[in-house]
């Protein structure tokens, strides 16, 4: 192309015998110039591919991590249905100072139970290595932070928190009336278990924080679903 115009800026020039070399110098300045813009051009158009090819690859990677975290969450909520209703049927059963069964011991195990997610932070790492400004929408890239290191880290040193009361007071204190079997956490004097009220606190403490835990996790997952939305149709758009 740049071959062409030089042809006829050539054959101009000669038509004007004084003015031929000044012609000739000016045009080849004007095809360097242009020659130089347009490989700009192409390399700028290149670097915005590239730039929009990897964008889209790190918001897959998030959207993946983010659906795994979510089924980790869901799991979890699940759990504390289940452990308080296992809860409410041993207080009913204390309360009520049954006889001593061999199922028993399996509920008395409750307060013992792990509140640990396990999230996946390894795609939110790498996002974080090569820049969080290669998101470049603003909203999607503030949520992402905002989940992970707000919400997701939330979670995270509540899981902490709880682990370290677990293994520092309750562990400790509930071992020392208890042994624990195949079957689960066995009295050694069930009736002092009817008579006294510790170990009854400590068990609706349990509950308490599995209630609490299981209504934050189902915010949490509402926020995670937004997210998710807003993030397949960022990377439709990209794509188009």
């Amino acid at each position: 192309m740049i071959n062409f115009f030089r042809k006829i800026r050539k054959q101009l020039a000669d038509d004007n015998k004084p003015l031929k070399y000044m012609r000739y110098a000016i045009g080849e300045i004007v095809l360097v110039v242009v020659g130089i813009l347009i490989a700009l051009q192409v390399n700028n158009w290149n670097e915005l591919r590239k730039a929009n090819k990897n964008e889209i690859k790190l918001l897959v990677e998030i959207k993946n991590s983010l659906y795994t975290n979510k089924a980790a969450i869901k799991y979890r909520v699940e759990e504390y249905k289940i452990l308080n209703a296992k809860g409410r049927l041993l207080e009913r059963h204390l309360r009520a100072k049954l006889a001593y069964s061999d199922t028993l011991p399996r509920y008395l195990l409750l307060p013992l139970y792990s509140f640990s997610y396990g999230f996946s932070y390894s795609e939110y790492e790498n996002l974080k290595s090569e820049g969080f400004n290669n998101i470049t929408n603003d909203s999607i890239r503030l949520n992402i932070i905002k989940l992970y290191d707000e919400e997701f880290g939330w979670h995270s040193d509540q899981e902490i928190k709880i682990s370290n009361i677990l293994a520092n007071s309750i562990t400790p204190q509930l071992l020392k009336g208890f042994q624990l079997s195949s079957r689960g956490l066995e009295p050694n004097d069930y009736q002092q278990v009817l008579n006294s009220s510790e170990y009854s606190n400590t068990l609706s403490f349990i509950m308490y924080m599995a209630n609490y835990f299981k209504n934050r996790c189902e915010v949490t997952i509402k926020e995670v679903d937004l997210l998710i939305n807003a993030i397949e149709i960022e990377i439709e758009k990209r794509k188009k």
